[in-house]
């Protein structure tokens, strides 16, 4: 992993997203385990489906290592191969992680 510090949306400085982006990161933690929970009963196919959703929601709020990481998990997803899609989870885990530590509101 190159970077550990906090992931902030290019948006942040834009009053007009700041809606958005609240909404999308207090829901973030939630979309997560329900990816984590796809990927450990096998349901590939909604875990690449669920993937792409939050890399579109991921780029329309700014956060493009976001959505970098859930198309990873997509790509696996689609391949059905598990052994990757698990590591790409693992990696989006902590990206989500680093994003809620970069939303002004967390602490």
């Amino acid at each position: 992993m190159a970077s550990t510090g906090p992931i902030h949306s290019c948006y942040d400085d834009d009053p007009e997203h700041t809606e958005a982006i609240d909404g999308f990161v207090l829901a973030l933690a939630e979309r997560v385990d329900e990816l984590q929970d796809l990927e450990a009963g096998g349901d590939f196919r909604s875990l690449e489906q669920r993937a792409a959703h939050l890399a579109t929601d991921a780029e329309r709020c700014g956060y493009l290592p976001l959505r970098r990481s859930a198309e990873e998990v997509g790509t696996a997803a689609q391949e059905r191969n598990g052994e990757i899609a698990h590591k790409a989870l693992v990696e989006l885990t902590d990206v989500a992680r680093r994003v809620r530590q970069g939303h002004r509101g967390a602490l």
